[in-house]
């Protein structure tokens, strides 16, 4: 059976039916689509965890459709509108300004379990729990993202795609892309299909090949154009209110902590591996054609993403961290986290 039609199944809020003797219950928003695996599998699965590890007295419970737009998960948690949330780390870039490390140019990977396990790992080691004003329950990483032509040529060069038009990932890509010279286009991922469908972009960047199928752009993608280290790794972050969470007794916070947190993260990153390799055969049967990058393209790549580095190390340095401590931290960790699956 496909991931895709498994992540189709029962939909979380169905699933997440409150225990009769929850004393707590955590209302947490699901941006993605309702059959997203996001929704559909990490969410339930979350939600069996936290029940087991409270023995019923806290619950997790979705609604059926998202209460707040992609960009504004932080603020709907914030705001009282619910009590949890995943949000896209690239949303995050001035409440978190920390959690954004592994969404710079080229410090991502291919692989999602090592990712999401060496974010988890990082993030506790330099920065703890807190999560502005929120506290961080666990992470997951996407698959890194890729070069992806709509045109009959794949893109070849840091010169063909400041030729082209091109949709990027917000934030540091778009910054990187837009640094060759292209005209780009951004936003929400989830709204990718309305414009390369149109025809407004030949090309885009930075998502991973589990979302090209996901989002149904495999007919108008015409070529992959791969590196070893990725422009752009998407990462998310799964948080609850710090007033939720005081309502919580402290035996069950720790419960919950040690229920998700680097194990959970292990657990969605190696479904998303998953996801992302039969998504990478299925685009492989459409015809869509896998091209090596140039390494020379990836140097003068590179060196356009560098100023999206150093913005952050600086960032950090104002705050009294070491970025580039963490940077270097981040990539052992990434090395140390063998995935379960033996890749």
């Amino acid at each position: 059976m496909k991931l895709a039609a498994f992540a189709t199944g029962t939909l979380v809020a169905a699933s997440l039916s409150t225990p009769v003797q929850a004393t707590e219950t955590i209302l947490f928003n699901c941006f993605f689509p309702p059959r997203h695996h996001v929704c559909s599998e990490f969410l339930p699965e979350m939600g069996r965890r936290i029940d087991a590890a409270t023995e019923g007295r806290v619950a997790l419970r979705v609604p059926p459709s998202s209460l707040a737009a992609p960009p504004n998960q932080y603020e709907a948690v914030r705001n009282g509108v619910v009590d949890g949330a995943v949000q896209f780390n690239g949303f995050l870039g001035e409440q978190v300004p920390a959690i954004q490390f592994a969404l710079l140019p080229f410090v991502g990977q291919a692989g999602a379990e090592q990712s999401s396990v060496a974010i988890w790992e990082t993030y506790q080691a330099h920065f703890g729990p807190g999560f502005g004003d929120a506290v961080l329950l666990s992470v997951f990483a996407y698959n890194g993202g890729d070069f992806y032509s709509v045109t009959d040529a794949p893109i070849d060069s840091v010169q063909d795609i400041a030729r082209r038009k091109i949709w990027a990932v917000p934030g540091a890509t778009a910054n990187t892309i837009a640094a060759t010279g292209a005209s780009v286009v951004s936003g929400p991922a989830v709204q990718m299909l309305e414009i390369v469908s149109r025809g407004v972009v030949d090309g885009h960047v930075g998502v991973p090949q589990s979302e090209i199928a996901q989002f149904k752009l495999t007919d108008y993608t015409r070529s992959v154009t791969l590196f070893p280290e990725k422009i752009f790794q998407a990462s998310f972050s799964f948080f609850v209110s710090k007033d939720k969470w005081a309502r919580i007794s402290e035996p069950d916070r720790a419960a919950i902590l040690a229920a998700l947190g680097g194990d959970f993260a292990r657990w969605m990153g190696a479904f998303q591996d998953r996801v992302f390799h039969q998504a990478h055969e299925e685009l492989k049967a459409a015809g869509v054609a896998f091209v090596a990058g140039d390494p020379a393209m990836l140097d003068e790549l590179r060196t356009l993403g560098r100023a999206q580095v150093e913005a952050w190390i600086a960032r950090m340095g104002d705050e009294g961290v070491d970025g580039a401590q963490v940077l270097a931290d981040y990539a052992a960790a990434v090395d140390a986290a063998r995935p379960t699956n033996g890749d």
